[in-house]
């Protein structure tokens, strides 16, 4: 049976103009704005011999701030609905959730680290160059919040909302959400380093702990509090080589094991649950 607080979330699709064809406009439209005008910038600089981190951290966010100009046109034009409506039913947003849903997974990602870091003796070096990290520093935690907010407001609002409008098992609509989160992420570069299916696999399991967050808590603020910091995290603090979030972390790895982070993903997740919900699981 769905929870009166995931039932409420979902149900907030039923507050606009929700007919199936403006799901799927609003859909092309969103990855008009991401894939073709959004990476212009990004393809005008593949032309250019720079190897500049920074620029290129600029133009794929340009491009996560594009998706959001067609996810806000599409809601408001289209669905003539507000965009708080994709976080919550409630009449502002809930940024101690946001921050407490941050606070937990940072912790939760410094023993991860840490563990690996005893584990596997010699993964880790510190690559801490001041003069770089605090160009990247301002930016990364202005941006990347920024970004990893469009991404949950995309995938697990408008997708899910539109999800729940076609079928009311949370279980499926967490799926189906986190397989759409799972295919745009297959064209990162570690996918060609480590394979499709581990590296699909990672992509799920972090779209399922995030889809089960906002599903459970019948809102969005813990989901994007938990990526924002998970990509904050990543970019600042420990990284690894060859990963497509490129900037100046603190700790580098010399490699990403795929393996080891799926399975501190899966045990993570049910950590987060049992920490900030208790018993009570979807």
């Amino acid at each position: 049976m769905m929870q009166p607080q995931t039932a409420r979330y979902l149900d907030l699709a039923r507050q606009g103009r929700n007919d199936w064809w403006r799901y799927a406009l609003g859909a092309g439209i969103t990855v008009f704005f991401w894939l073709v005008l959004g990476y212009v910038p990004y393809l005008l600089l593949l032309g250019v011999e720079l190897h500049e981190p920074l620029l290129d951290y600029l133009a794929v966010n340009f491009s996560i701030f594009m998706m959001f100009g067609g996810l806000a046109l599409s809601v408001k034009l289209l669905h003539r609905r507000p965009l708080l409506s994709l976080i919550t039913p409630e009449s502002r947003t809930n940024w101690r959730r946001m921050a407490r849903g941050a606070a937990v997974w940072a912790a939760l990602a410094a023993i991860v680290v840490a563990v690996e870091h005893a584990l596997y003796p010699g993964r880790y070096y510190l690559s801490f160059n001041p003069e770089r990290f605090f160009m990247f520093l301002a930016l990364v935690l202005v941006m990347t919040p920024i970004q990893s907010a469009v991404e949950e407001l995309v995938f697990r609002g408008y997708a899910m909302q539109g999800l729940g409008l076609l079928v009311r098992s949370p279980a499926l609509i967490a799926i189906a959400s986190s397989a759409l989160f799972t295919v745009p992420h297959l064209l990162n570069p570690e996918v060609h380093k480590h394979g499709v299916l581990i590296m699909a696999a990672n992509y799920f399991a972090i779209g399922m702990l995030l889809a089960t967050i906002a599903l459970r808590d019948g809102r969005l603020e813990l989901a994007i509090g938990v990526h924002a910091v998970n990509n904050v995290f990543l970019a600042l603090v420990a990284n690894y080589e060859g990963s497509s979030l490129t900037t100046e972390s603190v700790f580098t790895a010399r490699e990403l094991d795929p393996l080891y982070s799926l399975v501190t993903l899966v045990i993570g997740a049910l950590v987060f649950h049992r920490w900030v919900f208790g018993r009570a699981m979807i």
